[in-house]
């Protein structure tokens, strides 16, 4: 990352509405390919939120201006290698109503305690200590999907029974909780689903799927109703991508999500329908804004371009010759722009806001370099060139990890799993 500006300016451009993303109409793909609200994503979302609270705006400004300090401390403590995970949890949350909801007292609560925290850093690690009433973890958050972001790394160092699980361990409960979040209505409620849907989904997933904890007495038609809903109604026939729905002017309407898309496809291993319009929607979208597309203010980030070439790899073997021509395309542009632009010169990566620490944009770095085999030849799926620098940069991302693994804003799981893509073995 070449400044902490850069996040802040993207935090202030992103959650007060000014990505304007592309107008309404224009196309980028194919015609037809894509839904009408895909378009010009992030403006007709400010419009509704200021449906719902007429004085959004101008409140809202006042708590993007309050938040930019806040996240440079936090990270700026990170990069000085001090612990930060319980203001981490803190920083999420905050950033997280900012964005999705016009809740501006919870907001102004969230960021008290963030305040409050920095003057005691010897709380940090009680983010580590589960809670024994439900067996969570995320003592920072308070919102149900927040606590299972912390959890499900840990599920497995358990002590207390997972009661934290049981709100969803039934195949009515399941289909429940998703369908609650899956719809988002802005203007009457004030509250933007599509986070908490692609988070809670995504840990749901690997749950269930896995089996995981294996000692948790996961409901036995559980896999069964979650495949069906992720399958048969939780997708975009159309488009073949899965997203949220939206009560916009009137109607409910879907919009294609690249990131709710990249954890169904990549958790049940490409084995979904029409993987071939996956690919399609996906080159359609290459040049839009987040969430439809990997853009955010018109800017690249490894995150995103992590989830395309993983959607690419997993569906190339179903790709006609001319999409397969598309994808090598732009997986070499994205990698272009991974070791020129991204990629720093202490073996970190540039960072996104929606990556929230230096931790997590490390681990997308070094995961969109593995998912398309830059250091290993045979994951090389889209060409056959060499990359001699290649170990060098390895070598260069691993003593980034070395020297900060200790200091990781989420535990240092993100920091092992981009140990892992590297290659590298890495211990429970």
């Amino acid at each position: 990352m070449r400044g902490l500006g850069v996040v802040c300016a993207v935090v202030v451009a992103g959650v007060a509405g000014a990505v304007g993303g592309l107008a309404r109409g224009q196309a980028t793909g194919p015609a037809g390919t894509l839904p009408r609200l895909d378009y010009d994503v992030r403006g007709w979302k400010h419009r509704d939120f200021a449906v719902f609270d007429p004085t959004f705006e101008k409140d809202l400004a006042a708590r993007v201006a309050r938040v930019m300090p806040l996240v440079q401390q936090v990270i700026d403590r990170e990069k000085a290698g001090q612990n930060t995970e319980l203001s981490h949890q803190l920083l999420v949350e905050t950033l997280w109503l900012i964005s999705a909801t016009a809740d501006f007292k919870e907001i102004d609560k969230e960021m008290d305690e963030l305040v409050a925290l920095q003057a005691h850093p010897e709380r940090e690690k009680q983010a580590e200590e589960e809670d024994p009433r439900d067996g969570s973890w995320g003592i920072g958050y308070d919102r149900w999907f927040l606590k299972l972001r912390a959890t499900y790394p840990r599920l497995e160092k358990a002590k207390y029974p997972l009661h934290f699980i049981d709100r969803i361990n039934s195949p009515e409960k399941l289909s429940d909780y998703l369908k609650s979040v899956e719809v988002s209505d802005i203007a009457r409620t004030g509250v933007d689903n599509e986070e908490e849907y692609n988070e809670s989904l995504s840990d749901v997933m690997r749950m269930i799927l896995r089996h995981n904890p294996d000692d948790y007495a996961y409901d036995p038609g559980l896999k069964d109703r979650l495949m069906e809903l992720l399958l048969h109604e939780l997708r975009d026939p159309a488009t073949g991508y899965w997203g949220e729905k939206y009560i916009h002017d009137g109607k409910a309407e879907f919009v294609d999500d690249l990131s709710i898309t990249f954890h169904v496809v990549s958790y049940l291993n490409g084995d979904v329908p029409d993987m071939d319009k996956v690919v399609a929607t996906t080159l359609a979208a290459e040049d839009m804004e987040f969430p439809v597309g990997p853009l955010y203010k018109g800017q690249r980030y490894d995150h995103l371009n992590m989830d395309v070439a993983e959607i690419f790899r997993l569906g190339w073997a179903k790709a006609s010759a001319e999409q397969k021509r598309a994808m090598a395309a732009e997986l070499d542009k994205l990698l272009t722009f991974c070791l020129t632009e991204s990629l720093q010169p202490d073996g970190s990566f540039k960072m996104w806001v929606g990556d929230f620490s230096k931790e997590e944009s490390t681990y997308y770095g070094a995961s969109f370099l593995g998912r398309i085999g830059y250091f290993d030849k045979s994951k090389r799926f889209w060409t056959d060139r060499e990359f001699p620098d290649a170990e060098k940069v390895r070598q260069k991302i691993l003593a980034y990890i070395r020297a900060h693994m200790d200091s990781g804003a989420t535990g240092g799981e993100y920091y092992r799993g981009a140990l892992e893509s590297l290659g590298e073995k890495v211990g429970k």
